[in-house]
C-alpha cells in the first residue's frame, strides 16, 4: 500500500472510529495521584521496583523518571531510588539504556555508563543487540539512542545508527524487533518496536529532517491498528488493548507531535482515545496489572506538572491524602514497606518518622511472615519520652514531651521462635510557640499557648524565628511576657517574630520582646 493509500485508510478510520473528549483534568488529577500513591506502596525497603517476572533496573529507571515527571525531586523514595539506581549493574543495553536516562534526569553524572553503553554497539553496523557487541535490533537500538540524545552525549556515528533504523522499516511503515537473519515471523510489523522507533527518530527529526517521512509512515501504520477500545496491542490477533503497548504508543505519538510530525499532530483523537483508555484500565489500588513498570509508563504519557508538596517530604500533597500521611508534617519517612529482598522468616519494617512535640502519637508497626501471635519489644536505644511500645500490638504511642532525635532497634518475635531486630528512629520536632513559665510545654498557636494558662499568675511565652498569622485576644488576670526570635530549641535568639493579625488586651499585662505585631 502507498503512503498516500495508507494515509487515507486512518483518516477513514478517524472518521468512523468512535469519538472520544479527552480525559478531563480531574481526571488526569485523580489517576497521577493514584499512581504515584501506589507507586510509593509498592517500594521495595532498598528503594527499589521489581516485576513479578524479575525485571528491577527498568521498573525502577521507569518509576524514577514517573516521578520526576509530577514534580517530585525530594524525600526518601526519590533518594533511595536514585541511590539503588546508581550502584545497580545493568548487563543489558534496555537496562544501561533506560538506567542512564532516570539518573541523568535525576541530576546524577552518568558519563562512566554512557562510555560503556557506546561500546556495547556493533562496530559494523552502529547498533545495538540486547547485550553487547550483539546484532542489532528493536527496540535496543532506539533505547540506546534515546540514551546518547537525552543526555547530551557527544556521538559521532548518528547518522549511520539512524540509517540502520530508517533502513529497516518494513513497507507497510512497521518494524519487527528484528530483521537481520530473516527468522520465521521476525519480520512481521510489531507495536513494540514501531513505537521506541517513532519516538526516537522524533527525537533526532531537528537534526536530520530525513526522518519526518519514516515517522510518518509508522504512524499511518500503528494508528491504523488502534482496537475499538482505544488501546493497542502486540498480539496481531487480539482484539482488545493492554496497558503497557497503549502507554508506549501514546509516548510515540507525543513525541511526533513534539517533532512537529503532521502524521502524528493529526491523529489527536487517536491519542486521547488511547489516554482515556489508559485512565479507564487503572485498577481501584492506583496501579496498572500491579506492575511497577507498566504503571509508571502510563503515569508518564501524563503531562509533566510540578504537584505541591507544602511539608517538602518528597511526597505530593494530593498523595499523601491518599497515603494517610500529614501534608503540613514531613512525614515521608513514615511509609512502610518491606526491607528489599525478604527471606523465609519475619521481615519487620523501619520507623523513621517525624513528630510535633506534645502531641497525640499512634503508630503501629508492620510485620509479615512467621506465625502469629508476635510479640514487640525495644532490644536497645530508647523511643522518645512520653511514648511506648506495646509488647502484644506492636503499637508506639503516647505524648512525646521531649524533642531530639532517638533511635533504637526493636524485634519482633513470632510464636515459632523466629525473630527480626530493626533499626529505627523518631524524631521530635519542637512545635512554634514554647510556654517556659510555669512549665515547659509546646502549642501552635500563641492564643492555644495562652488559653491553657490558669488565671492569675505569670507566663513567658516563647516563639520562634516565624511569621504567625493569628488574631490574638489576652482577655483575662494574667501577666504575659511575649518574647520572639529564638532558634528551633529555644536556646537563643536569632532574629524577630513577625504576628500578623490584631492583638486584643482586656485584663492582665502584656509586655511583648523580640516580636513585631502587622
Amino acid at each position: 500500500m502507498s503512503v498516500i493509500a495508507r494515509a487515507v485508510a486512518v483518516l477513514l478510520l478517524s472518521v468512523f472510529a468512535i469519538q472520544a473528549l479527552a480525559a478531563t483534568q480531574a481526571e488526569i488529577d485523580q489517576s497521577r495521584s493514584k499512581g504515584i500513591a501506589w507507586l510509593y506502596n509498592s517500594q521495595k525497603g532498598d528503594g527499589s521496583w521489581k516485576t513479578s517476572g524479575g525485571l528491577q533496573i527498568q521498573p525502577t529507571a521507569v518509576a524514577l523518571e514517573a516521578l520526576l515527571n509530577a514534580g517530585v525531586t525530594r524525600g526518601r523514595p526519590f533518594a533511595t531510588a536514585q541511590s539503588w539506581l546508581a550502584n545497580a549493574d545493568s548487563l543489558s543495553t534496555d537496562s544501561l539504556s533506560r538506567q542512564s536516562i532516570a539518573l541523568y534526569k535525576s541530576g546524577a553524572n552518568v558519563t562512566t555508563l554512557m562510555t560503556r553503553l557506546v561500546t556495547m554497539r556493533s562496530v559494523t553496523t552502529k547498533s545495538w543487540g540486547a547485550y553487547s557487541l550483539y546484532a542489532g535490533s528493536f527496540p535496543d537500538t532506539s533505547l540506546a539512542l534515546d540514551a546518547i540524545t537525552i543526555t547530551n552525549t557527544t556521538y559521532a556515528d548518528t547518522s549511520a545508527s539512524l540509517g540502520f533504523i530508517s533502513a529497516r522499516q518494513n513497507p507497510d511503515g512497521g518494524w519487527s524487533f528484528t530483521t537481520l537473519y530473516g527468522e520465521p515471523g521476525t519480520s512481521v510489523s510489531r507495536v513494540i518496536p514501531t513505537t521506541h522507533n517513532i519516538a526516537t527518530l522524533s527525537r533526532y527529526k531537528a537534526i536530520d529532517s530525513g526522518v519526518d517521512t519514516n515517522i510518518t509512515n509508522a504512524v499511518n501504520w500503528l494508528v491504523a491498528r488502534q482496537k475499538a477500545d482505544g488501546g493497542f496491542v502486540d498480539d496481531l490477533n487480539a482484539t482488545v488493548g493492554t496497558p503497557y503497548e497503549t502507554a508506549l504508543a501514546c509516548i510515540a505519538l507525543n513525541e511526533g507531535k513534539k517533532a512537529g510530525n503532521a502524521a502524528a499532530i493529526a491523529v489527536q483523537t487517536a491519542l486521547d482515545n488511547a489516554q482515556n483508555f489508559l485512565i479507564a484500565q487503572q485498577q481501584t489500588d492506583g496501579s496498572w496489572s500491579g506492575d511497577p513498570l507498566m504503571t509508571a509508563l502510563a503515569l508518564q504519557i501524563l503531562p509533566a506538572t510540578t504537584l505541591a508538596d507544602s511539608d517538602n517530604d518528597g511526597i505530593p500533597d494530593v498523595v499523601e491524602n491518599i497515603l494517610s500521611t500529614n501534608a503540613s508534617l514531613p512525614d515521608g519517612r513514615t511509609l512502610n514497606r518491606s526491607n528489599g529482598d525478604s527471606v523465609t522468616g519475619i521481615t519487620a519494617s523501619v520507623l523513621l518518622s517525624t513528630i510535633p512535640v506534645n502531641r497525640s502519637f499512634n503508630m503501629t508497626l508492620t510485620v509479615s511472615g512467621g506465625t502469629a501471635p508476635y510479640t514487640w519489644g525495644l532490644v536497645s536505644g530508647s523511643l522518645p519520652t512520653g511514648l511506648s511500645l506495646g509488647s502484644s500490638t506492636g503499637t508506639i504511642s503516647g505524648t512525646p514531651t521531649a524533642t531530639g532525635s532517638f533511635n533504637f532497634y526493636y524485634q519482633v518475635s513470632d510464636n515459632s521462635g523466629l525473630s527480626a531486630t530493626t533499626p529505627s528512629q523518631i524524631s521530635v520536632e519542637p512545635l512554634p510557640v514554647m510556654v517556659r513559665l510555669p512549665a515547659i510545654s509546646y502549642f501552635d498557636t500563641l492564643q492555644s499557648a495562652y488559653a491553657a494558662q490558669p488565671d492569675g499568675g505569670s507566663v513567658t511565652i516563647q516563639t520562634k524565628d516565624v511569621t504567625l498569622n493569628e488574631d490574638l485576644s489576652f482577655d483575662r488576670e494574667i501577666a504575659v511576657l511575649l518574647s520572639g526570635g529564638y532558634d528551633d530549641i529555644f536556646t537563643s535568639r536569632t532574629g524577630v517574630t513577625a504576628l500578623t493579625g490584631t492583638l486584643t488586651i482586656i485584663g492582665g499585662s502584656v509586655t511583648v520582646d523580640g516580636i513585631i505585631i502587622e
